[in-house]
């Protein structure tokens, strides 16, 4: 069974998102990715982020877990507090970078209006809508399982 780590970023009133174009397929996803065989999922999320990114984690508290389809049956999603930092960027040597340069998955990152998340198209309707409703009404104390 697969797992994958993702960061819920939120800065001045902004929102981190992934935009994905694979095989023809867009959507935006949350930046993160799966968890190696090595590491717990606390490190795939340090490293994913960094790497998607070039951002350092502060602090994060996972708040949902969603059921998903392979090849990642469980992604942790974590609400994340980074460090302060320039510009964003996907490392090139990272998988993302790699398929960017080979233009075989388009995966670019976007900062948008919190209030606008709601309208895009998101990968998973379900995670969407609890993000949605967490920005309204905060984000649960304990792991919610979706």
């Amino acid at each position: 069974m697969g797992k994958a780590a993702r960061a819920i970023i939120i800065e001045n009133d902004k929102f981190l998102v992934m935009y994905r174009n694979k095989y023809g397929s867009e959507y935006y996803t949350l930046v993160g990715g799966r968890v190696l065989d090595n590491e717990g999922i606390g490190e795939a999320l340090v490293r994913e982020v960094r790497e998607e990114t070039g951002l350092k984690i502060r602090s994060g508290r996972l708040v949902f877990i969603e059921e998903h389809a392979a090849p990642y049956n469980e992604q942790y999603i974590y609400l994340c507090d980074v460090e302060s930092h320039g510009d964003i960027a996907i490392d090139d040597a990272s998988e993302e970078g790699q398929m960017n340069k080979l233009d075989m998955n388009v995966h670019r990152l976007h900062w948008i209006q919190s209030k606008s998340f709601a309208q895009l198209q998101f990968r998973t309707p379900q995670l969407q809508q609890a993000i949605v409703t967490a920005l309204k009404k905060g984000f649960p104390k304990e792991p919610v399982k979706l």
